[in-house]
């Protein structure tokens, strides 16, 4: 099971990478695209994914789950502004809102102890 705990990680952090991209790729007139709107959604469900996982088995340590909960409500956040915003045209100023939150997702998940 650490093995698949182990994929679905690197694929979650792939996933965030391509949000941060996305984002770079239209900077100068900012929009929500689909690779950021698609990242998020893949990065919130395999995020899903690994808490159960680490919950479940044996072989990988427990979550902290007062940071799964902030993270979590990070992500929501992130996703549902991704989705229910990106028809919106060029300049859109929700894409630094929705990057924003993304940083702060990555730096909760590695400054978090």
């Amino acid at each position: 099971m650490e093995q698949v705990y182990d994929v679905l990680k690197y694929v979650h952090i792939a996933a965030w990478v391509v949000v941060l991209v996305g984002y770079l790729k239209d900077v100068r007139h900012p929009v929500i695209n689909q690779w950021m709107a698609q990242g998020l959604t893949v990065a919130f469900v395999l995020g899903i994914a690994l808490v159960g996982i680490a919950s479940a088995s044996d072989d990988v340590a427990d979550p902290n789950n007062a940071k799964v909960a902030v993270k979590l409500a990070i992500a929501f956040v992130a996703v549902g502004l991704a989705h229910s915003l990106r028809k919106r045209p060029a300049p859109n100023p929700f894409a630094h809102v929705v990057a924003a939150l993304v940083v702060v997702n990555v730096v909760v998940a590695y400054a978090w102890r």
